[in-house]
């Protein structure tokens, strides 16, 4: 995704920024297998303080330490093996990350091209020779960080437009897809990404929720 390119520039808050970075390194993550500079990145980032009572921040602290080990021991070469054999594989993949395999719409509607059109209004397009199509995890994830830097806008997106793409194009679907993940036996590293993008998500949602 791109925004409509404008002139002006804005500060982000340091809480949103934390949020549009995990949305891209997901986003990263689910376009194609990490290579050795992002595993090593991630083998070394910070684990995350989080109050000692149970609840979703606990859950999301656990699942971000879980992958910072996971990304501390795999090879590259294995990653992308599972990469391949997950999402891509020989004819059919094993797991589909595009929305439109988990949200029945309406017949004669078509997820794709209800996501192509709330892009418009929001005045955002495709790049073009993108080869991942709008309905993609990845394409959504990086939609959610546009949203909320507001990248080449003249400030952030509202909330409640963050807010609308999530519930629509976004929580509808990405629970379930991350669900079918884990439940491969191949999965092995992108289990841990499936678990922790299911916890960002569950925060992303209950936030969303009280605002």
């Amino acid at each position: 995704m791109k925004p409509s390119p404008v002139l002006f520039t804005h500060a982000v808050e340091a809480e949103d920024q934390a949020r549009a970075d995990l949305y891209a390194l997901l986003s990263r993550l689910y376009s194609a297998a990490p290579d050795a500079a992002l595993l090593a990145a991630m083998a070394s980032a910070d684990e995350l303080a989080v109050a000692a009572s149970e609840g979703p921040g606990t859950n999301f602290a656990a699942t971000w330490r879980s992958l910072i080990a996971a990304s501390a021991i795999i090879d590259p070469e294995a990653a992308a093996a599972e990469y391949q054999a997950l999402f891509v594989g020989v004819g059919q993949s094993e797991v589909s990350l595009y929305g439109s395999a988990y949200v029945k719409t309406p017949e004669g509607a078509q997820l794709l091209v209800e996501i192509r059109e709330a892009l418009d209004q929001l005045g955002l397009a495709r790049q073009p020779g993108a080869s991942i199509v709008e309905d993609h995890l990845a394409a959504v994830f990086e939609t959610m960080r546009l949203l909320i830097t507001g990248s080449g806008q003249s400030r952030p997106f509202e909330l409640a437009q963050q807010r609308q793409f999530f519930e629509n194009h976004v929580g509808s679907w990405v629970f379930e897809c991350c669900g079918a993940i884990s439940a491969k036996s191949v999965a092995n590293y992108y289990r841990r990404v499936a678990q922790f993008t299911q916890s960002f998500m569950a925060l992303e949602r209950d936030s969303f929720a009280i605002e």
